[in-house]
């Protein structure tokens, strides 16, 4: 014998949607006689702003009780109303510091890779011309550099009158090295050697460019790495060593 589960009258859907629209037309019915019966001046606004706001508020009225008449509830719109407006607000706060985070922006870049040169307003310095350099790990200042276009790695050195380069350096640049004549005496730390001078014809270091600059080309195997001396730092309108940063200013 089968039986048979009667079957629950159909749940009455409760008219959310006219009630909303009924509450929004007396609102804006109300909003209208008020205004229409004080100066516009009172409430912030202007004589023509009246009929756009009027409107305004009916396209959002329509608009929120179709959501509502989609089964979409109160509270999920509240929810999206903040998570929108949440957002909005990080937006407009980024925005507005964008200055201090691309300063902070810079000095995590600095410290991750030491010997780049940081752009003076990324870096946060006043001359906007002048780069920054953090200190590497072994103490001294590695400063990634540009000769004839070509990716150099020089150290800096102020003890050494002339930008010095190494002989695969040298080479790498376009100097013709077998053709270089060593009579110029210098000190390395790996002892008195002599060298060779040079004309670098484009030195770039962070966008501070000189030209024709005065260097030389150490022997074979006397320096380990490449110099950046007087003859480039003599060209700046300053050199200064604030903390773990090189500074320098064109």
């Amino acid at each position: 014998m089968t039986q048979t589960v009667p079957s629950m009258p159909p749940r009455r859907r409760r008219p959310t949607r006219a009630w909303i629209l009924l509450a929004g037309a007396a609102a804006l019915a109300v909003f209208y006689f008020i205004v229409r019966n004080n100066p516009p001046a009172r409430f912030g606004f202007a004589d023509g702003e009246t009929p756009r706001l009027i409107i305004l508020g009916a396209i959002l009225l329509l608009l929120l009780a179709g959501l509502l008449g989609r089964g979409i509830t109160l509270g999920y719109l509240a929810r999206s109303a903040i998570a929108w407006l949440v957002a909005i607000v990080a937006i407009v706060g980024v925005y507005a510091n964008r200055d201090q985070l691309a300063v902070i922006g810079g000095r995590i870049l600095g410290a991750l890779a030491p010997g780049v040169a940081i752009d003076g307003k990324l870096a946060g310095l006043e001359d906007a011309r002048s780069v920054a350099i953090a200190r590497s790990g072994g103490g001294h200042f590695v400063v990634f550099a540009r000769v004839e276009d070509k990716p150099v790695t020089f150290m800096l050195d102020t003890g050494a009158s002339f930008v010095t380069l190494t002989q695969p350096v040298a080479r790498m640049v376009g100097v013709d090295v077998a053709d270089l004549r060593y009579n110029i005496p210098i000190q390395t730390a790996n002892g008195a050697t002599l060298a060779a001078p040079v004309t670098i014809d484009k030195l770039d270091v962070g966008g501070i460019e000189r030209r024709h600059v005065r260097a030389l080309v150490a022997k074979p195997d006397a320096l380990d790495v490449s110099l950046l001396g007087m003859t480039f730092l003599d060209t700046l309108s300053s050199y200064t060593i604030s903390g773990d940063r090189l500074i320098l200013t064109p």
